[in-house]
């Protein structure tokens, strides 16, 4: 039963990640699920089991995407070198603080 409940749930998470960027533009949307997805993350860390597999991996995993990020930055760099580097600085460190945040309130 927990495979099904995992895929399901990183289908969910795709799905999410994908009507992101679809609504907000790739970059937007790749930025805005990052740092939510760091957010969850702070919160659900002290989780243990099957259940917080299913949270951390499947939900929280399939919903972020560092892959996509990098790609965003390269591509953006040849055009404008700084919008570049401040996304990347933005995703890295607006990342981080939202996962304490997390942590804080989880």
């Amino acid at each position: 039963m927990i495979i099904v409940v995992f895929c399901l749930t990183a289908a969910a998470g795709t799905m999410l990640r994908w009507q992101a960027a679809a609504s907000l533009g790739r970059a937007a949307g790749t930025a805005a699920v990052n740092l939510v997805g760091s957010f969850l993350l702070g919160i659900a860390i002290g989780a243990d089991g099957a259940a917080a597999t299913v949270v951390h991996v499947a939900a929280i995993g399939s919903l972020t995407t560092f892959s996509t990020m990098v790609l965003e930055i390269v591509d953006v760099y040849d055009e404008a070198p700084g919008q570049a580097w401040a996304y990347a600085a933005t995703s890295i460190i607006g990342g981080v603080a939202a996962a304490w945040v997390g942590l804080q309130l989880g």
